[in-house]
């Protein structure tokens, strides 16, 4: 079961958002929060008084306070200082009101986010909790332009709009406003050429790099399109990334894109807390994991004392986590979740040969299944790594499986007695 906890964790991690209150919603179709009351008071007023509006790019750095910070965020802030008017609309809302649904509904990848309102001064004590770099840019725009993107903004805070299908990868809180600012310009935005060289799960990799065991997660989950190089565009995905090519993108009259940028946030030097998990790396787990199978298969065997119990919990696990691989890769709208050659070596088939263990019967169909157990894992180890690549602790965990289903299939290759026997 830790190992699905983690799976269902390290998933969870991809929505990489910021879980906030949701505003209640009016019957009117206006929300009641504070910032949407600014909001509705904004447009009710000379909209077409544009100059004093400003329009900014809010980035939160990723940080390690949370799996969900691990990515970073954007966001969008609206000013009007004449009005006194200062909101922030956020498209990476997400609720756990109906935490059965929610995960459902996860699982088959049909998570939906929404756009909030909230106030700038939210948004700052956000921050100061993830303890991340915040960064503003305020956007060269035109009054025309600022007018678009304040009503397409309002359009899509709207109840009926306001929700979309969340992806990680190619739709979540920074594409969208990207995709929503593009749209409102009365010009083309001139990005720089990407010089990005890394896959989806490098980058993965790097941003989780203190998080060993969510990296290990994902990495049993995502399949082979999570080791595409991602190219132009794409890789503004990332927040990061994204304020960094704002950075150096021009209009299409030459000038800068970004009128101005500043630091809102800095964070404080503070020492990291660390869990027991984090103490012992998935890596040297998973190899101490192995050393245990070896001495275990070595002692039962050499005694010829019975251990199917061991096997059905070895199996058991694997053949639970398979399945949930199987349903990601089958069944799940996620993306890069499909092909997923991890299920080679760890599948639904070791949670149907565990059962089997309650059974006498059927030595001959369990043996069957350990000489294909075996062929599959072979294959993973050798040709596998040129599909697809696999996290460094999948090594161990298939030698584990491989041993216990050489023992089914020779169960005297262990047994040192009877060697030590033959040799005599």
């Amino acid at each position: 079961m830790k190992y699905l906890t983690i799976l269902l964790f390290t998933l969870l991690s991809l929505l990489g958002a910021n879980a906030q209150e949701e505003a209640q919603v009016g019957k009117e179709g206006q929300t009641t929060s504070p910032a949407n009351y600014e909001l509705n008071r904004l447009l009710s007023g000379d909209i077409q008084n544009t100059p004093r509006l400003t329009i900014s790019l809010l980035t939160c750095e990723p940080s390690n306070s949370q799996i969900y910070t691990a990515w970073g965020h954007t966001a969008v802030r609206v000013q009007d200082p004449v009005l006194g008017i200062d909101i922030v609309f956020n498209y990476g809302i997400f609720s756990f009101d109906e935490l059965g649904k929610f995960i459902y509904k996860f699982v088959k990848g049909e998570t939906d986010y929404m756009l909030g309102v909230g106030t700038y001064q939210r948004s700052k004590r956000e921050a100061a909790h993830k303890n991340a770099y915040l960064y503003e840019q305020e956007l060269n725009l035109t009054d025309a332009e600022k007018v678009k993107i304040l009503n397409a903004l309002y359009e899509n805070a709207k109840p009926e709009n306001r929700y979309y299908r969340y992806n990680f990868f190619f739709d979540n809180c920074a594409t969208r406003p990207r995709v929503l600012i593009e749209e409102s310009m009365d010009s083309e935005i001139n990005y720089p050429e990407s010089t990005n060289q890394r896959t989806y799960r490098e980058i993965i990799h790097e941003l989780l790099k203190d998080m060993k065991w969510y990296t290990l997660g994902i990495d049993l989950c995502m399949g082979s399109p999570t080791d595409e190089v991602v190219t132009g565009k794409d890789i503004l995905f990332l927040p990061v990334e994204l304020m960094n090519s704002f950075d150096k993108s021009t209009k299409a009259n030459g000038e800068a894109f970004v009128k101005s940028k500043e630091i809102i946030y800095t964070p404080i030097n503070q020492e990291e807390e660390k869990d027991f998990a984090s103490c012992i790396p998935p890596i040297v787990a998973s190899w101490i994991l192995l050393f245990l199978i070896l001495i275990h298969t070595f002692f039962y065997s050499t005694w010829g004392k019975g251990d199917k119990w061991f096997d059905a919990l070895l199996f058991g696990v694997a053949g639970l986590v398979g399945f949930a691989i199987f349903l990601l890769s089958f069944f799940s709208e996620h993306p890069c979740t499909f092909p997923n050659f991890n299920l080679l070596w760890i599948n639904p088939l070791q949670l149907i040969f565990a059962f089997s263990l309650i059974s006498k019967k059927g030595e001959e169909w369990k043996r069957k299944f350990h000489l294909l157990n075996l062929g599959l894992i072979c294959v993973t180890l050798l040709l596998g790594w040129t599909v697809q690549r696999f996290n460094p602790c999948c090594i161990p965990l298939m030698l584990c499986l491989a041993l216990r289903s050489l023992h089914w299939v020779k169960p005297n290759f262990f047994n040192l007695r009877q060697k030590k026997a033959n040799q005599i």
